[in-house]
């Protein structure tokens, strides 16, 4: 869940510049600082984050504003797929929406496809991906939406160039009874497997299957069709199947948002963060009652290529 972890030095220099100012004068850090969760840290505790920075991972969709030189914020930032902030001159202006529409036209061309629509968040740093569509995998002709296409290209576009951060997670999530007639779920999960390789990654990838039948309690939650990462969502009004190559599949609405907006930090609006804590409540959820359930008979489960009977918890990062 999102929060912010700042140095008390820098907190304290926040603070003393920001509350003499009127509401409408004072910054969006400022603002988000006093809406969000946060915690201050100590000079050793920022100390130790630079000395052990995988513990940025424990965390994994905080902002972390440090007492650190940009250089060194920006190389955490690029390695474990962070966002971190030099308490030197912390821009939080990445997470504000700058309200990236796409409508798509079946049969039509839309600029390069998955590439044109994810420019506004690609450079968002990002240490894991959620896919979510139950319809995924319900066609196959690259006309009506070919979802194994889709899913690798909208990797590539996503997926950091490098990761120090051990595994890179990736979590499908779809409805394996509403996949095409001629696919199987170990076809499926051999393809995403094979993405993986031609995705030429310098870093391991983690990919997580998950294949849930009407009869699952999420079901009926999962019905929007998203794309979340730990700073942004991108959602599609009809499926993420949305391109054969640059020409749309559907006539939709495709919607990158990254964490707020100008007026959900003003209080007028509710924040996009909030649907990606919906949706990611929906799945800790799930999570936490696989040990207790007695049957698992309504889901379909695979990591790394690899069918599993069951699924005791979920693997991905933000899930966690």
């Amino acid at each position: 869940m999102f929060k912010i972890y700042i140095t008390d030095s820098v907190y304290d220099q926040i603070n003393s510049a920001e509350r003499g100012k009127s509401l409408a004068e004072r910054s969006d850090l400022y603002k988000i600082l006093h809406q969000q969760p946060y915690k201050v840290l100590t000079e050793e505790e920022t100390v130790r984050l630079k000395s052990e920075p995988e513990v940025l991972l424990t965390d994994p969709s905080a902002v972390y504003i440090l007492d650190i030189s940009n250089t060194e914020a920006q190389g955490l930032q690029k390695q474990y797929g962070v966002m971190c902030l030099s308490g030197e001159n912390p821009d939080i202006s990445p997470l504000i929406d700058v309200n990236d529409v796409h409508i798509a036209l079946e049969d039509e061309r839309m600029g390069r496809g998955w590439d044109s629509v994810l420019d506004s968040i690609e450079a968002l740093p990002s240490n894991a991906l959620i896919l979510t569509d139950r319809y995924l995998f319900a066609f196959r002709h690259p006309n009506a939406g070919d979802g194994i296409a889709n899913v690798s290209e909208i990797l590539d576009e996503l997926m950091p160039k490098d990761f120090q951060g051990g595994d890179y997670h990736v979590t499908i999530i779809f409805d394996n009874m509403a996949k095409h007639s001629t696919y199987s779920f170990n076809e499926i999960i051999q393809k995403l497997e094979d993405i993986k390789r031609l995705l030429n990654r310098p870093y391991p990838i983690m990919m997580e299957t998950l294949g849930i039948t009407p009869d699952c309690p999420m079901y009926k939650k999962l019905h929007n069709r998203l794309i979340i990462s730990n700073y942004y969502l991108v959602e599609a009004g009809h499926k993420l199947a949305a391109f054969n190559k640059d020409r749309a599949t559907a006539r939709q609405m495709l919607i990158p948002l990254t964490l707020f907006t100008e007026s959900s930090i003003n209080g007028t609006s509710t924040p996009p963060l909030d649907a990606i804590e919906q949706t990611i409540d929906t799945l800790q959820d799930f999570s936490k009652s696989l040990q207790k359930r007695p049957f698992h008979n309504d889901y379909f489960y695979a990591v790394n290529g690899r069918r599993m009977e069951k699924c005791l918890c979920m693997r991905n990062r933000l899930i966690k």
